[in-house]
């Protein structure tokens, strides 16, 4: 038994798992192991989970309220959904944590007086996740994560803050579920890890298809680790192209995973931080050339939490654009490897790319415009 918690079998306490706002498909690893602790140490407990504002059937009076966060942008929900629990249940413990907490810790307890747990909550890190708490998804996929940190400390990441030291975790296994044909790792660098070859082991021995869901850092993607990851069924292939000055490491990535696997390669663009719409045309049209998937990723100040930032070398017309063309145009957000098809939405030259978006832009403003207009004319029903 853990120090410092006392176990009562006898006990049939309530628990609630919270999740405010849900906006990607896998549920909040976090909460799932705090629920498999909770059952270890109250063996008789009734835990419920729930996404946004609603009262689970079973959950009359919940001993301990936990919350999850996820995007800092998304904080305002994070507090309400906070306050909105308080008052149906006053007498309960609530508890915040989870990636937005943690990086913007004072803006829960400016809103709620609560001390938001930073970083990874030591007590339920090492439980496996509970798979019935799926807060809605339909899953099959076991999630873990065989290692924490990064070595890397780039400047637009947040994980320093939140998991500043980088280590392996010997128990990842345990994380597993036999009944599911796929496994997601969510390590922010896999490759850097000393277990990697006992991992590739495991990984082989498992037979289950495997996303690196965070990608495989290009700088360290080498002939040897290529060739021990191709007895592995790693299905996609994630690189991360974040930087012009990885280039020459994500292009002899690409040519590796190519020579070693036939699976689907995608890669990772950062785009409005430091770089120009004409450096991240740079790195898609790159990439198109090599005919792999370009996956854009906004970078988002994590200070703002009211208003979308723009990068200073871009604006809020050129990324709404960019959004709207990966929503309308590409399947999933991800730029196509059809080179015929990116040249006619985003042009030959970055000139061109920038000039398209505009167009883009003010095209949509001009639907919604008209779409306004026309609501304005229709006449009411009587």
């Amino acid at each position: 038994m853990r120090e410092g918690i006392i176990h009562n079998k006898f006990s049939k306490y309530e628990f609630l798992l919270v999740e405010p706002v849900a906006k990607t498909p896998y549920p909040p690893l976090g909460l799932m192991k705090i629920s498999s602790m909770l059952r270890n140490i109250y063996k008789n407990c009734i835990i419920e989970s729930q996404v946004g504002n609603l009262i689970p059937k079973k959950i009359t009076e919940p001993k301990s309220i936990y919350f999850t966060s996820l995007f800092t942008w998304d904080l305002k929900k994070v507090v309400d959904s906070i306050k909105y629990y308080r008052r149906l249940f006053p007498s309960s413990h609530i508890k915040v944590g989870g990636i937005a907490a943690t990086i913007n810790p004072d803006f829960i307890t400016i809103n709620t007086g609560i001390e938001p747990l930073k970083g990874i909550f030591d007590l339920a890190e090492d439980y496996p996740p509970d798979y019935t708490q799926n807060f809605g998804r339909k899953l099959n996929t076991s999630i873990t994560f065989t290692s924490r940190g990064c070595i890397r400390k780039c400047e637009f990441c947040a994980v320093p803050k939140i998991e500043p030291k980088f280590f392996v975790k010997e128990n990842w296994v345990s994380d597993i579920k036999k009944d599911f044909p796929n496994i997601t790792i969510w390590d922010n660098n896999w490759l850097a890890s000393p277990n990697l070859k006992n991992d590739c082991k495991i990984l082989k021995n498992l037979g289950k298809k495997v996303d690196f869901n965070q990608g495989l850092d290009a700088r360290l993607y080498t002939k040897d680790i290529a060739e021990e990851l191709s007895h592995i069924n790693i299905d996609p292939v994630r690189f991360a192209f974040d930087n012009i000055s990885h280039e020459k490491y994500i292009l002899k990535a690409i040519k590796l995973a190519k020579k070693y696997t036939k699976k689907e390669i995608r890669v990772y663009v950062l785009y409005n931080f430091e770089d120009t719409p004409e450096n991240f045309y740079y790195r898609v049209n790159l990439l198109n050339k090599e005919k792999v998937l370009a996956f854009p990723m906004e970078y988002r100040d994590e200070k703002e939490i009211d208003k979308k930032f723009s990068g200073p070398n871009w604006n809020k017309r050129l990324l709404r654009a960019l959004k709207l063309s990966l929503l309308f145009y590409y399947k999933k957000g991800m730029i196509t490897e059809n080179p015929n098809s990116f040249k006619s939405i985003y042009g030959n030259t970055a000139q061109e790319f920038v000039r398209k978006l505009y167009e883009i832009y003010n095209y949509d403003k001009k639907l919604n415009k008209k779409k306004k207009k026309e609501e304005n004319e229709w006449p009411e029903k009587k």
